[in-house]
């Protein structure tokens, strides 16, 4: 389960994507230009997605896309 962790970058749903990091324990950043700023695999952030549908009330999907 070796995979490749990447750079990634959201505008949506910031302080939800910052507090779910915060509880994942996963370094992210926040500038204006690209928004949180975070380092995971592919897989985290599908989790990431589905848990902030499910769990913390997001309507649509976030757009994270690779930094």
């Amino acid at each position: 389960m070796n995979e490749e962790i990447k750079e990634w970058k959201t505008q949506g749903a910031k302080e939800k994507v910052a507090h779910l990091l915060m509880l994942d324990c996963v370094s992210f950043s926040y500038n204006e230009k690209d928004g949180v700023v975070f380092s995971a695999p592919a897989a985290y952030v599908e989790n990431m997605k589905r848990n902030l549908m499910t769990c913390y009330g997001c309507k649509k999907e976030p757009v994270i896309e690779e930094y």
